[in-house]
C-alpha cells in the first residue's frame, strides 16, 4: 500500500555500501544508489549504509539546509553546485544547491548547502 511522507525523511534499502551525506537516487526496484552526474536524485543520505541495510534519506522536499560531501575541488560560499557522479556536490551544468560555506579541496569533506 502506498503512503504519503510529510516529514521530509524516508528510509530506503541500500544497493551497495554508501557513505553518509551523498546525494542518492532511487532505482526501479526501490533501492537507493549514489546519484549520477548532473542528476538531481531524491535527496541526501543521512548515515553510512551497508549493502542491503536500510538508511535514512533527507528528501529534497524537506525544509532546512543539506549537508553534502563535496568533490575534490574547492567549494566557494554563495556559489551554485550540482550533483556529480558518486553523489558529491561539484561543478556541473545544472545547479541544484548553493554552498553556505567554503571548503578546501578534499574528497569527502562535508559542506552545508541550501537547495535552489
Amino acid at each position: 500500500m502506498a503512503s504519503q511522507n510529510d516529514n521530509g525523511f524516508k528510509s530506503f534499502l541500500a544497493s551497495g555500501a554508501l557513505s553518509a551525506y551523498i546525494a542518492v537516487d532511487v532505482q526501479s526496484d526501490g533501492t537507493i544508489k549514489a546519484a549520477a552526474n548532473d542528476t538531481k536524485g531524491i535527496g541526501v543520505l543521512q548515515e553510512d549504509a551497508a549493502d542491503g541495510n536500510y538508511a535514512s534519506v533527507k528528501l529534497w522536499t524537506a525544509s532546512g539546509t543539506f549537508m553534502i560531501q563535496a568533490s575534490g575541488s574547492a567549494i566557494t560560499a554563495a556559489t551554485n553546485y550540482g550533483i556529480i557522479t558518486g553523489g558529491y556536490a561539484g561543478v556541473v551544468t545544472t545547479a541544484r544547491v548553493t554552498a553556505l560555506g567554503g571548503a578546501v579541496a578534499s574528497n569527502g569533506i562535508v559542506v552545508e548547502f541550501a537547495k535552489i
